[in-house]
């Protein structure tokens, strides 16, 4: 056992010696400092230089409970025991109430071994209670330090829901203050579907299962609906049984907007291969009738023409063969022309995009008899070769679908430069369409209008929009980069 540190307030000597061997006889080896007064006692006291401390309680100008005043200052904790040799019952509660560990009798001194081993033993476990209490504290204001920094919604629930716990992302971002969420079920300002899920789950988590995830909307304190990812865990006590939950939320509506824009675009992407066969396979039949039914028969006769001329020699016969001949060539001449024309238009390539479109949007004016309102103002002379191409491509497509479905009296086109960018806007007074169902029809393969054009777009780094109502007619407004011009 090691020495026991001991400060002794006495000033009749043979009382101390007597409180000594007291000491000796319960088996304690004591290495003692004896105080006859005030002076003494004050300095011979200092924080953690004594494990125990034995004062008289009466002394002639210094009591034991002015000694155990000081101690108590300086150490809540130190055992301090008091000698009296009468100490009535009321002046002991005092005592205790002024916090002396315990009081023993000079005549009893036999009960000062176990009266001084009782003081030490709870002094020890106090001790280690208040240094366990500490750490806790130390540990819980290291975790609210950690957890307040954090960008994610921190909170902690009860199992009945009720709030211990959150941090001032949680309450910033739901406009709430602390002391509206704390001690209050959460469950009271929840959603119908987000209570009925968060009981799901409070009911499913278990030490075999602890944690569990979810996804919920959820209003923020600007009262927009935000996707939430909530990730909770279960803490458990010593038993096992659910203590709290603590939940970490983190605001992922961006995150699924992009995972639905890139879901919409794969749809569109495999509706538009799909579409791209069929009009891929459309057009091989449409180009094999024309050049069966129409450049073919056109050729046959040609050649039956070619080959009366040579059986026969009557100059009527053979002026009139000859014109049929010119006129059947004409003819093929300009079905092969038109349908050069559809496939690329050559001047696009020879003279550029203006007149490119100036040709083709002529003859879609007459052909879809409406009134044609051409603007192109001035434009890069030259362009990057796919710029040109899905330029020209889109304002194809928009003013095919007028002559096709708009039934339009006036159409309006613009081609200029806005922002560095080359913009297209192709407008016109017809039937018009519901835009939404259109896109939809489009992601089923049903149509490829719009999709084609969105896709032109994108692939050459431009913005696409397309404006539109049942009869308000319709407007494609399309910007490419000239950055990538050559």
């Amino acid at each position: 056992m090691p020495r026991l540190r001991l400060l002794l307030l006495e000033d009749a000597p043979a009382d101390a010696e007597l409180a000594l061997a007291a000491l000796g006889d319960a088996g304690f080896s004591c290495r003692a400092e004896i105080a006859e007064g005030r002076e003494a006692f004050e300095r011979l006291f200092g924080p953690e230089r004594f494990d125990l401390v034995i004062a008289d309680y009466s002394l002639p100008s210094y009591t034991g409970l002015d000694a155990l005043a000081l101690v108590r200052r300086a150490d809540a904790l130190l055992p301090f025991v008091l000698l009296s040799g009468a100490l009535g019952e009321e002046r002991a509660v005092d005592a205790l109430r002024a916090g002396a560990t315990d009081f023993v009798l000079k005549g009893n001194l036999v009960r000062l071994g176990g009266v001084v081993s009782r003081a030490l033993e709870e002094s020890r476990v106090r001790r280690q209670h208040l240094a366990t209490q500490q750490a806790l504290e130390l540990s819980e204001r290291r975790y609210r330090a950690i957890v307040e920094d954090q960008s994610e919604l921190i909170i902690r629930i009860l199992p009945d829901s009720t709030a211990t716990f959150v941090n001032r992302a949680y309450c910033r971002y739901f406009g709430f203050a602390p002391d509206q969420v704390l001690g209050r079920p959460v469950l009271d300002s929840m959603s119908p579907e987000n209570r009925e899920a968060l009981r799901h789950n409070l009911a499913r988590v278990s030490p075999q299962a602890p944690a569990y995830e979810r996804d919920a909307l959820v209003r923020n304190a600007a009262g927009a609906e935000r996707w939430m990812h909530w990730s909770g865990r279960g803490i458990f006590d010593g038993r096992g049984a659910l203590a709290e939950i603590q939940a970490v939320g983190r605001d992922v509506t961006e995150l699924r907007r992009a995972m639905d824009e890139l879901n919409a675009a794969r749809e569109r992407l495999q509706g538009l291969s799909r579409r791209l066969l069929e009009v891929q396979e459309a057009e091989r039949k449409h180009l094999a009738r024309e050049l069966h039914d129409d450049i073919g028969q056109g050729l046959t006769a040609l050649k039956l023409n070619l080959e009366a001329l040579q059986r026969g020699r009557d100059d009527a016969a053979l002026d009139t063969r000859v014109q049929e001949a010119l006129q059947t060539t004409r003819h093929t001449i300009e079905r092969v022309r038109q349908l050069a024309l559809n496939l690329r238009p050559l001047q696009l390539d020879d003279l550029g995009l203006a007149p490119a479109l100036r040709s083709h949007l002529d003859r879609q004016a007459a052909l879809g008899g409406f009134a044609l309102h051409l603007e192109i103002q001035e434009v890069p002379a030259k362009l990057a070769a796919d710029v040109e191409t899905a330029c020209f491509r889109v304002a194809q497509e928009a003013v095919n679908n007028i002559v096709r479905h708009a039934r339009a009296k006036n159409v309006w086109l613009r081609l200029f430069v806005a922002g560095g960018d080359l913009a297209l806007s192709v407008r016109d007074d017809g039937t018009g369409f519901e835009v939404q169902s259109a896109q939809r029809r489009a992601a089923l393969g049903a149509s490829l209008g719009v999709v084609s054009m969105e896709e032109r777009v994108a692939l050459v780094g431009g913005t696409f929009q397309i404006q539109s109502a049942p009869g308000e007619g319709t407007a494609v407004v399309a910007s490419f980069p000239i950055a990538k011009a050559a």
